[in-house]
């Protein structure tokens, strides 16, 4: 005997009672049995979704006016999973666009019922499979935790390289590149690994050999024997092989493990299963919560990302082969994301992605890059090659595009210039009442920087600086943080640039120089990095106080190295060679930093002189890949070393691009990847 369908439980939020019937009866009539409840008030809907655990939330704004963004608030807070609904009495394309982003899963109009019905089961199938694969975790967990019992009986990849060459391999090894036996992929390592993975394999082989390697992960692409790519996750170990130095390469098999439950359910739902990018629904969900966080520091951009001309490429191959093109436009661009990064198929041909980087310029560097590696290109379909170029739009999460709505739409306009512009460029987006938007933000933020003075409410961060050559120093860099009214901790990102356009920044700067006074005064340090704004560097009373607060502190003067931007340095060529050299005769040290983005970065280095020099993080943003880029960083660290100046890489962020530093010769690193600053709460001027 059939059993009968079980009633699915939804919720109709609305102040009619026609609108309840007409889900119920657009269900029914497809099949579906149904059970609503009626919800009237916005005030009874939390209530109610904890009573009822519906399975679709529909919502009719035109008869219960509310915000979109409010119920979905609410239903996130109660019931995270259930899909929301919107019915109004007309559905544009905008007002989709819109329902969307202010949190729903769909917005459909009252008389478009086969349609009501058919998103309606969309989404009723998709919360099934969420809530399926979310009642399976448990029992994946246990079956994951047995298949990894079973994989750490199985053998490793291992290999062993000497001076470049692999000398030995197992089985294991030769299958993963997709040979029979070892015997056949003996002899030169570059020969196994794609040549965007070479730099970095070079330099960490180095760095291994040396015992500067930290038991990293190498994220690496392997040339399998048919000469297709594999991404790979390579360890390195320092060992010997018949009584010589040698490096034992190795893929674990427990890399082959299947991810994690939570990941599979992540993946099932809320990822395009080719691309691995989140759907347009999850991205807009991930990108709101992102936003809604504190940023750990530095900037975040959103990258709106879009083929050139694309449907001209569609009439040529068809709308198959035009689809894997978009697939390896999204590997590419995975290949390049970094892991605090998100990323979505924004629809159809576009691509979005919300970056975090220590400055602007780094997201523009990136976002150059990704620029010029698509237009180099060559795609391959359907029997077919051919070349593409992209244009990227660039919005920077700030006041007045903190919201999801608005920092899309900056981005989406800046993509829209570029392609107007002729496309295959980068363009970030300027707000056509951006002066207004500044001068009201930093009339608060003028108030606060004061207040903060007074009240002492500044707080110093130091940013480890790591040795690349195993020298054992205790260096620094400073940054600074702002308690807010509230205990909040404000980063420099934010109220730094205020402090810059209303000449605030003299009185910071020596707020930061008598805090690291202090600080070196307390604790065993070789040398913390000061910084000092182009309004201290033209300050000639500057060296007399900083001399007066060491002698008071008595900290050795040596502790300290003061620093200037390359961009200051350049326009106060005369003043910072002179602050230098007066500085220098006190015993301090002397740095540039962000160095490498000037006009004539060289010019520069030439006539001031440095302890230090400190290669700009922008250009760290594709060493690890960029041959033409790892050339300039060589080139710079050339210069510097003919001066005996050791070089610092800046805002470094992963193992490979440390690779990389290694085998060009920089001797310090500093950034995420190192450690995350470290804000020094008890440390007060």
């Amino acid at each position: 005997m059939v059993q009968p369908q079980a009633a699915v439980p939804l919720i109709v939020l609305s102040s009619r009672e026609d609108d309840v019937e007409l889900v119920n009866r657009s269900l029914r009539d497809g099949g579906q049995a149904v059970r609503c409840h009626w919800v009237t008030t916005v005030d009874a809907l939390a209530e109610a979704l904890d009573d009822h655990d519906p399975q679709l939330l529909c919502f009719f704004p035109d008869s219960l006016p509310a915000p979109i963004r409010e119920i979905a608030k609410i239903k996130q807070q109660a019931s995270r999973m259930v899909p929301l609904l919107v019915v109004c009495n007309a559905a544009e394309e905008t007002d989709i666009a819109d329902a969307l982003l202010a949190g729903a899963q769909d917005l459909v109009s009252l008389g478009q019922t086969e349609r009501l019905r058919s998103v309606a089961e969309r989404e009723l199938r998709a919360f099934r499979l969420e809530r399926a694969l979310n009642e399976t975790l448990q029992s994946a967990n246990q079956y994951k935790n047995q298949l990894k019992a079973f994989l750490a009986g199985s053998v490793d990849a291992i290999a062993y390289v000497q001076e470049g060459i692999l000398v030995d391999a197992n089985q294991a090894w030769a299958e993963l590149f997709g040979h029979e036996s070892p015997d056949a992929i003996l002899g030169p390592l570059m020969d196994s690994f794609d040549a965007s993975s070479q730099a970095a394999l070079k330099g960490a082989l180095v760095a291994c050999i040396n015992g500067q390697w930290r038991a990293e992960i190498l994220k690496v692409a392997a040339t399998m024997a048919d000469g297709t790519a594999l991404p790979i996750d390579l360890q390195l170990e320092a060992t010997t092989f018949e009584g010589d130095a040698a490096v034992k390469l190795s893929v674990p098999r427990m890399a082959a493990a299947p991810t994690e439950p939570e990941d599979l359910v992540e993946r099932a739902v809320h990822r395009d299963p080719t691309t691995g990018f989140y759907h347009r629904r999850r991205f807009l969900e991930v990108l709101t919560d992102r936003l809604d966080g504190a940023s750990r520091g530095g900037v975040r951009v959103l990258a709106y990302i879009r083929p050139d001309r694309f449907r001209e490429i569609e009439e040529q191959v068809g709308a198959i082969a035009s689809e894997e093109i978009l697939l390896q436009l999204a590997e590419l661009l995975r290949s390049v994301a970094q892991p605090n990064d998100v990323y979505g198929r924004f629809g159809g041909q576009i691509f979005a992605m919300l970056l975090e980087r220590g400055t602007l310029r780094d997201a523009e560097a990136w976002a150059k890059n990704v620029v010029s590696r698509v237009s180099t290109r060559i795609f391959e379909v359907a029997h077919n090659t051919l070349s593409i170029t992209c244009t990227i739009g660039l919005a920077e999460v700030g006041p007045g595009t903190d919201r999801t709505e608005a920092l899309l739409a900056g981005a989406k306009r800046a993509s829209h210039q570029g392609r107007g512009d002729g496309g295959n460029r980068v363009v970030l987006e300027e707000t056509l009442d951006q002066s207004t938007r500044v001068q009201r933000f930093d009339e608060i933020w003028i108030q606060q920087i004061k207040s903060a003075l007074m009240e002492n409410r500044f707080r110093l961060a130091h940013l480890p600086i790591a040795s690349l050559s195993g020298e054992q120093r205790v260096m620094f860099d400073t940054l600074i943080r702002m308690i807010d009214a509230q205990g909040n901790e404000v980063p420099a990102a934010d109220f730094m640039p205020a402090a810059g356009r209303n000449r605030m920044l003299r009185a910071i700067d020596r707020w930061i120089i008598g805090a690291t006074v202090a600080y070196c005064a307390r604790h065993e340090v070789d040398c913390v990095f000061v910084k000092l704004s182009s309004e201290s560097l033209i300050d000639k009373t500057l060296t007399d106080w900083i001399t007066k607060a060491v002698e008071s502190g008595s900290v050795a003067p040596d502790k300290l190295c003061f620093q200037v931007k390359e961009e200051d340095a350049a326009q106060y060529l005369t003043q910072t060679k002179e602050l230098a050299e007066r500085l220098r005769a006190k015993g301090h040290l002397f740095a540039i930093e962000h160095f490498g983005t000037g006009r004539d970065s060289v010019r520069t280095l030439a006539s001031i002189p440095l302890d230090y020099l400190k290669i700009d993080g922008s250009l760290m943003q594709s060493l690890a890949t960029d041959s033409a880029l790892q050339e300039r960083v060589r080139g710079f660290v050339g210069v510097a070393s003919k001066r005996a100046v050791p070089t610092i890489a800046e805002r470094v962020e992963d193992a490979n691009t440390m690779a990389v530093l290694f085998q060009l010769g920089v001797a310090y690193m500093q950034g995420h990847y190192v450690h995350e600053p470290e804000v020094v709460l008890g440390e007060q001027a």
